[in-house]
């Protein structure tokens, strides 16, 4: 059985971040598609269905907030889940980007290493679904 291509879709308006993302996680094993502005993203996001999404917030048409909201509400990118990678540090900033539907949020400067495992962790997840929980007699 062949494996499904895991692509991640990294939007941020800083070219030299997309082409260390680009590196580092084409180097982890996946497919990358990248977008500069929000709008790209969205419409990146709807025709391509990323396995995942890294989103700065700073974005020069649309607040990234902006597009973790549209990218929820729409029903083909709901489920895609959604790190936050950006400059923004204020408490007030990851708690509306988590509110929003954000799955992870992780400041600049980041650990490439630490994001690859947040990344490999959330997919992880989304493969294995909710967690069950045992009954009484089972445990």
């Amino acid at each position: 059985m062949e494996k499904k291509e895991t692509v991640i879709l990294c939007v941020d308006d800083d070219a030299h971040i997309l082409e260390l993302l680009t590196y580092v996680l084409e180097g982890a094993g996946y497919t990358v598609i990248n977008a500069r502005s929000g709008f790209d993203a969205i419409a990146l996001a709807i025709s391509r269905k990323p396995s995942l999404v890294l989103l700065d917030l700073i974005l020069p048409d649309i607040p990234g907030e902006e597009v973790c909201r549209r990218l929820k509400k729409h029903a083909s990118t709901s489920e895609i889940p959604i790190i936050v990678l950006t400059v923004k540090s204020d408490e007030l900033d990851m708690v509306r980007a988590l509110e929003l539907g954000a799955d992870d949020y992780v400041t600049k400067p980041f650990s490439v290493r630490v994001l690859v495992a947040r990344i490999n962790a959330l997919l992880r997840r989304r493969e294995m679904g909710p967690p069950r929980i045992p009954e009484d007699n089972e445990t």
